[in-house]
C-alpha cells in the first residue's frame, strides 16, 4: 500500500509545481509594461517568464520550499512579489506623527521623532515614487518636487537677481546651483561700500519706514519673511498694506543706482489667501484705501496653483494668507498638519531663493503663543515677525524674534484704525497720554529702550491685604497677578521688598501689577519703577510726579546700572519730567552732561531702601537694611563671645 501512494504523492507534486510555474508565467507577462517603464526591457520579462515555465517538474527546490502549514500562502506571495517587485511606484501604508512629522511604515505607540505618546496615524495610499522616474531629487521632499515641476513648465533659463540662477540643462529640485565653487569673501565684497553688499527693497511712506526700523532697513530679495500673532490683532492687514507698498514700483533698491536688478523688471504683487475669497480681500483694501495698481489678488488653497501664478505673473513680491491653508497634493496629511506646513514652507523658500523674490507668509498661533506647525517653520524662514497687541486696545507692537539680515532688537508701534495699521511717532506721548495724576494710583514712570528708540511707559501696582479668615479656617493664599509683567520677575521684586525694604508683612497682601497701554516688558532696567510701585501702594504714598526711575534691582538690593541712560534722560526730559532716579554706580561724566544739557535733576541711590527714602520719604521697616559703618550687612546669626577661659 506504501509503494502505491508514494508515486501517487510525487505525481501530484510534479502536476503541482508545473502548475504554479504556468501561473507565474501569465502574471510576469502581464507585468511587462510595468518593468519596461521600470527600466527592464520586455525581452528581459518575458526570457525571465520562460525560464520560470522551464524549470522542470523540482520546481520549487526543497530549500525554497514553503512548510506545509504555510504552502496554500506561498505560492500567492511570491506572485505578489513578482508582479510588484520591479514596479515604478507602488500604493504603500504609512503612519505619521501628528506632531513631528516622522513617517514610518508600522505603527509605533510613542513617537520615535518626537516621543509624543498616541500621535502616529495611518495614512493610506501614500505613493513612493522611484527614483528613476525622479531622477536624482535633493532635498525638500514634495516642496521641492513640485517646485521644479513649475520650474521645468515655465523653462526658467535666466539668472536671478541674487545670484543664484539656473542653467540649461535639467532643472534640479534643489535652489541651490550644483556648479558653485567656494569664494573668497573678499571677492564675494568685490570692493562695495560697508552694507551694500546685500540689496533691500526700500519702503516708501511712513508706514514703510516703521517696518523697515524692525526689518532692518527693508525687505531683501529672495528673503521669507514669517508674520505670527493672535487671530485679529491685524497680520494680513498689515501685510495687505505692506503689499500696496510693494505694488506701487516706487520701493527703490539699494543697488538701481548702480544699475543692478534687485528690484528686477518684476512688478505687482501677488497677494494669495486660502482664508478669504478675492472679493473680500478687495473690499478690505478699498476700505483701507490702497492703491489698487500693481496689486493682485488669488484666492487658492492648492500650492501648485499658487507656484503657477507666480511663474506667469513674475510679480516683485508674494504674500501667502495663511501658511495652514495651503496644501501639496504630494505630501501626506490634511492642510494644516505638520507634514503639509514644512513642505509648503520648503516649496515658498525655493521659490524665493530661486527667483529673488520676496515671500510673506501668515502663520496661526497656538493657545501658548507659538506659531503653530512644525519648529522647522521658525528655522525654515528668514525673518520671523509677531504682531502683538490686545483685542480691547487699538495699540500694536510689531517685534522681531529671528532676523538673518538685521537686529532682532527693534520694534514697530503701530495704531489700528479703519484705514488700517498707522505708524506711531511718539510712542511715549501715547502710552503716557492718559496718566492720571491722583494719590490714590500707584504709579511709576520709566523709560525703556526698544533697539534703537526710548519711549516711556507707565507702571501700576495694587496691593490689598487680605482679611483674616480666623483659626478655624484656613487663609488662602495671595493672589498674584501681573499683565505685561513677566510673573517671575515680579515674584524676584517682591522678594526683594519684603527682605531688604517693607518687611515680610508685604507677602500677606494681593498684588496686582499692569503696565498701561498693553506693552509687555523684558527690559530689567524697569524692576526699581516697579519695586517702587508696589512699595507706594503698599505704604498708601503716591510717588513724586515729575520724577522718573529706571534701573535694575539685584538679589541683595542693589541697583545696578544699565544702558543707554543719556538717551533714557533725554527722553524723559521730552516728556516734562525734571528728576530721574537712577543707579548711582551707572552714573557717570557723560550722564551728568546729559542731565545738564536737558535740564533734569539726577538723583543716585545705591539701594533699594534708598531709592525708598529718596522716592516715598519712608525708612525701611527691615533691620537689614540699615548699613554697618563698614558698608555690610549684618548678618542674621551674630558671632557668639568667647568665654574669659579661651
Amino acid at each position: 500500500g506504501q509503494s502505491v501512494v508514494a508515486p501517487v504523492r510525487c505525481m501530484r507534486g510534479r502536476h503541482f509545481a508545473r502548475a504554479f510555474a504556468r501561473v507565474m508565467t501569465m502574471s510576469t507577462l502581464s507585468t511587462v509594461s510595468l518593468n519596461a517603464t521600470g527600466g527592464r526591457s520586455s525581452v528581459a520579462a518575458l526570457r525571465a517568464a520562460r525560464r520560470g515555465s522551464l524549470l522542470g517538474p523540482g520546481f520549487p527546490p526543497n530549500c525554497f520550499r514553503a512548510p506545509e502549514s504555510s504552502s496554500r500562502r506561498a505560492p500567492c506571495s511570491l506572485v505578489t512579489r513578482a508582479a510588484s517587485g520591479s514596479a515604478k511606484s507602488k500604493k504603500a501604508q504609512a503612519y505619521v506623527c501628528t506632531e513631528c512629522g516622522y513617517d514610518a511604515n508600522q505603527w509605533y505607540g510613542q513617537c520615535p521623532g518626537c516621543k509624543a505618546w498616541d500621535s502616529m496615524k495611518v495614512m493610506r495610499g501614500v505613493s513612493e515614487p522611484s527614483t528613476a522616474s525622479s531622477g536624482k531629487s535633493s532635498g525638500g521632499g514634495a516642496g521641492a518636487r513640485a517646485v521644479a515641476r513649475i520650474a521645468e513648465s515655465s523653462a526658467i533659463e535666466e539668472a536671478s537677481s541674487i545670484g543664484i540662477g539656473r542653467k540649461s540643462g535639467r532643472v534640479k529640485s534643489g535652489w541651490v546651483a550644483e556648479a558653485n565653487p567656494p569664494r573668497a569673501l573678499r571677492d564675494v565684497l568685490g570692493g562695495k561700500a560697508k552694507g551694500s553688499t546685500m540689496p533691500r527693497m526700500r519702503l516708501s511712506q511712513e508706514l514703510g519706514k516703521e517696518i523697515e526700523r524692525v526689518l532692518g532697513g527693508g525687505v531683501v530679495p529672495g528673503g521669507m519673511t514669517l508674520v505670527g500673532g493672535d487671530p485679529g490683532v491685524g497680520k494680513s492687514t498689515i501685510l495687505l498694506q505692506l503689499a500696496g507698498l510693494l505694488g506701487k514700483g516706487d520701493s527703490n533698491s539699494e543697488d538701481d543706482k548702480d544699475g543692478g536688478a534687485a528690484g528686477g523688471a518684476a512688478v505687482g504683487v501677488l497677494y494669495a489667501s486660502g482664508e478669504e475669497s478675492v472679493e473680500q480681500v478687495a473690499g478690505r483694501a478699498e476700505r483701507m484705501g490702497i492703491d489698487p495698481d500693481g496689486v493682485f489678488l488669488y484666492s487658492a488653497t492648492r500650492l501648485e496653483n499658487i507656484l503657477e501664478a507666480v511663474s506667469c505673473l513674475k510679480p516683485a513680491a508674494l504674500v501667502v494668507d495663511s501658511i495652514q491653508t495651503v496644501f501639496l497634493e504630494d505630501a501626506t496629511g490634511s492642510p494644516g498638519s505638520v507634514s503639509q506646513v514644512r513642505e509648503c514652507a520648503t516649496a515658498l523658500l525655493h521659490a524665493a531663493k530661486t527667483t529673488g523674490m520676496p515671500v510673506f507668509i501668515v502663520g496661526h498661533v497656538t493657545k501658548s503663543g507659538d506659531i503653530a506647525g512644525p519648529r522647522v517653520l521658525e528655522h525654515i524662514v528668514d525673518v520671523v515677525l509677531y504682531l502683538e497687541g490686545d483685542a480691547d486696545r487699538a495699540v500694536r507692537i510689531l517685534r522681531g524674534h529671528k532676523n538673518r539680515y538685521g537686529s532682532t532688537d527693534e520694534v514697530g508701534v503701530f495704531q489700528m484704525s479703519d484705514e488700517g495699521m498707522k505708524p506711531v511717532a511718539s510712542p511715549s506721548a501715547l502710552f503716557l497720554g492718559e496718566r492720571v495724576l491722583s494719590p490714590d494710583v500707584s504709579a511709576a514712570p520709566t523709560v525703556t529702550v526698544q533697539g534703537s528708540r526710548p519711549f516711556m511707559l507707565e507702571v501700576q501696582a495694587l496691593t490689598n491685604e487680605r482679611a483674616d479668615a480666623g483659626d478655624s479656617n484656613p487663609q488662602a493664599p495671595p493672589i498674584r497677578t501681573a499683565v505685561g509683567l513677566r510673573f517671575e520677575r515680579m515674584q524676584l521684586l517682591l522678594a526683594v521688598l519684603a527682605k531688604y525694604v517693607v518687611g515680610r508683612s508685604v507677602l500677606k497682601n494681593d498684588v496686582f501689577i499692569n503696565i498701561v497701554g498693553g506693552m509687555k516688558l523684558d527690559d530689567p532696567s524697569t524692576d526699581v519703577a516697579v519695586a517702587l510701585a508696589i512699595a507706594s501702594s503698599f505704604v498708601e504714598k503716591p510717588l513724586p510726579p515729575d520724577m522718573c526711575f529706571f534701573g535694575e534691582v539685584g538679589l541683595g538690593g542693589e541697583l545696578r546700572p544699565v544702558m543707554q541712560s543719556e538717551r533714557r534722560i533725554a527722553e524723559a526730559a521730552t516728556m516734562g519730567f525734571r528728576r530721574v532716579l537712577l543707579p548711582e554706580a551707572g552714573s557717570d561724566e557723560s550722564t551728568e552732561k546729559a542731565a545738564k544739557k536737558n535740564g533734569v535733576e539726577l538723583v543716585r541711590c545705591k539701594t533699594m531702601a534708598d531709592a525708598l527714602q529718596a522716592a516715598l520719604d519712608v525708612r525701611p521697616t527691615r533691620y537689614a537694611a540699615k548699613s554697618q559703618p563698614n558698608g555690610s550687612w549684618p548678618s542674621k546669626f551674630p558671632r557668639k563671645k568667647k568665654s574669659g577661659g579661651e
